[in-house]
C-alpha cells in the first residue's frame, strides 16, 4: 500500500541542530591569479555565501580570510577526498585561529561516504520490501527510485560539466562540489519519499532530511569550535 503525496513530509532545507557544510577550493581566479574559494552551504547543499580571495590579497590583509572562514564555524567541510581538504587547510592554516583550524580539520566529510550511506539505506529498504512480500498474499511492487544512484565518477563528471562556464576555474571547482552535495542530499530525500509511500515501511521511522550518520556529523560539528577553545 502506498501513501498519497500529501502524506509525505521530508524537510527540504531546514535541519534542526545542524548548520551545514563548507567547501574550499584552490586554483586560478578569473584573472589567472592563485586564489581560494570558500562556499558556505546549508545542510542539504544550498549555497548561502560564496567568496573568492586571491592569495596575494590574503598576504596584504589576512583578516579578510579570517572573517570569511569564521562563517564556516560549526560546519563540516566536504570534498571528494580528505587529502584535498587537508592540503587546502595546510595552505591557509597559518592565517586562521588555532581553535577554528582544529575544528575544521576534525569535521571533514567526503562525498563518496555520503553516497555510500544513501546506497546502504536503499538496500535496507529494498530488503524490507522483499521481507514483506514473503509475508503477504498481496501483490507487492518493487521499490522504484526516482533517480538511480550514480557512482562517484558519474556524479563528479555531471557536476563539473554543469558548472564548466563558471567565472573562474576555482569557482567552477567550488560550484561542482556544491552541486554534488546538493545532488546527494536530493538522492536521500528521493529515497525517503519512496520508502515512506509504503505504509508498511513507516515502522522504520519518520522521513529524515539526511541519512543518520551524515546528520549526526553535522550536528556534532555545532559547538566544536567552542569546545576546542574551552
Amino acid at each position: 500500500m502506498e501513501a498519497s503525496e500529501n502524506e509525505l513530509s521530508v524537510p527540504v532545507d531546514y535541519v534542526p541542530g545542524a548548520r551545514g557544510h563548507g567547501v574550499l577550493a584552490v586554483g586560478p581566479d578569473s584573472d589567472g591569479g592563485d586564489a581560494v574559494a570558500v562556499w558556505r552551504l546549508s545542510p542539504t547543499g544550498r549555497a548561502g555565501g560564496a567568496w573568492v580571495v586571491r592569495f596575494d590579497e590574503i598576504e596584504r590583509d589576512p583578516e579578510q580570510l579570517r572573517r570569511i572562514m569564521s562563517m564556516l564555524q560549526d560546519r563540516c567541510l566536504v570534498d571528494w577526498d580528505r587529502d584535498t581538504l587537508t592540503d587546502v587547510l595546510a595552505r591557509i592554516g597559518e592565517e586562521l585561529p588555532a581553535e577554528l583550524l582544529t575544528a575544521l580539520q576534525g569535521n571533514i566529510l567526503t562525498i563518496p561516504e555520503l553516497l555510500a550511506e544513501v546506497s546502504e539505506h536503499r538496500s535496507t529498504y529494498t530488503a524490507a520490501v522483499e521481507q514483506h512480500r514473503a509475508s503477504t498474499r498481496s501483490k507487492i511492487a518493487p521499490l522504484a527510485w526516482p533517480t538511480e544512484m550514480p557512482d562517484q565518477q558519474a556524479l563528479a563528471t555531471w557536476a563539473a560539466r554543469a558548472h564548466s562556464t563558471a567565472a573562474s576555474p576555482v569557482a567552477a571547482t567550488a560550484l561542482a562540489l556544491t552541486a554534488a552535495v546538493a545532488s546527494t542530499a536530493q538522492l536521500w530525500q528521493d529515497t525517503e519519499q519512496a520508502r515512506y509511500r509504503r505504509v508498511y515501511l513507516r515502522s522504520l521511522g519518520d522521513p529524515q532530511p539526511l541519512p543518520p550518520r551524515w546528520l549526526a556529523r553535522l550536528r556534532e560539528a555545532v559547538g566544536s569550535t567552542s569546545l576546542v577553545s574551552a
